[in-house]
């Protein structure tokens, strides 16, 4: 029993690590590896992940200039970059998909890359504060176009970025440039985060209060259906029961109820039987005794 213990403690100490032989390491830090389905390390695709990725959705300056000069018949070695509208384009870039995904849920970081790689270029990582919320933006986001790409989306087991992004190009020295294989994360001003952050907040806010509202809405409008479907139900039986009441009557031509008639009938019997015992005991007194009691 101490074996199998120790051994997974073992495993999972180097799971995700360059010891593990089995598992790619690059893949389980970055979420994407430069030898795609050709490498010889398993690629475990998370089921769910507070993390969502964007492939190739960023059109990155450097390779929109190349491809350019290929197309005119230029040497891309003599391309030139505005730098500012290069920068100005991302922050558009990254405004319009932090406006988007921030529907969903809180972002705790939206990343984009700067790496010239193919299996890199592009890319865009969201994190959101919970998995449901990551869940919802995978759903709706994938297959949508942007800016004439169709977005590819998964989840990424990238949770830890620290571990994920390259410190030698924070630091402005990293030697291999755009086709370094950790990620190149482009800086943003942190006063455009916080700015975007609340208004998103306000803006899922206020798509909440409409829910609520709509929600509201559509109760008071069953509670009125259902009191009218009742209260027809209860004209419907008043009407029946005057409908029955109407048949009853009408059976006697005199428009009287049948025990009504048959009380009337036997007061009737019971008064001439009365009268009839009278005139009995009437005709036995003497004729001398009438005229007294009538006297």
């Amino acid at each position: 029993m101490p074996y199998f213990v120790n051994m997974a403690k073992h495993l999972a100490r180097i799971h995700g690590t360059e010891e593990d032989k089995v598992n790619c390491p690059f893949y389980f830090k970055i979420g994407a590896c430069r030898h795609a389905d050709r490498c010889s390390r398993l690629h475990h695709r998370p089921a769910f992940s507070q993390t969502i990725l964007i492939k190739h959705i960023y059109r990155h300056p450097i390779r929109e200039a190349e491809l350019q000069a290929l197309a005119e018949g230029l040497d891309k070695d003599k391309i030139k970059i505005d730098k500012d509208q290069a920068q100005e384009d991302f922050l558009q870039f990254f405004e319009n998909m932090y406006e988007e995904l921030g529907k969903f849920g809180r972002i705790d970081c939206l990343h984009i890359c700067d790496n010239l790689g193919d299996h890199m270029i592009g890319h865009v990582y969201a994190k959101f504060s919970d998995e449901e919320e990551a869940s919802d933006a995978l759903n709706i986001m994938n297959g949508r176009y942007y800016d004439g790409r169709r977005m590819d989306v998964e989840f990424s087991p990238v949770t830890d970025f620290r571990e994920a992004r390259c410190r030698d190009f924070d630091e402005d020295t990293c030697s291999r440039g755009g086709f370094c294989n950790f990620m190149h994360i482009k800086p943003v001003p942190m006063c455009l985060i916080r700015s975007l952050e609340s208004d998103c907040a306000e803006e899922r806010r206020r798509d909440y209060e409409k829910l609520e509202e709509r929600e509201y809405r559509d109760r008071e409008r069953r509670k009125r259906k259902k009191h009218k479907h009742n209260r027809s139900d209860r004209n419907r039986e008043n009407r029946e029961r005057s409908r029955k009441d109407k048949r009853r009557r009408s059976r006697y031509s005199d428009g009287e109820d049948n025990s009504v008639k048959l009380l009337k009938e036997e007061k009737n019997d019971k008064n001439n039987n009365e009268s009839s015992i009278h005139c009995k005991s009437d005709m036995n007194i003497p004729r001398d005794c009438k005229k007294r009691v009538m006297k």
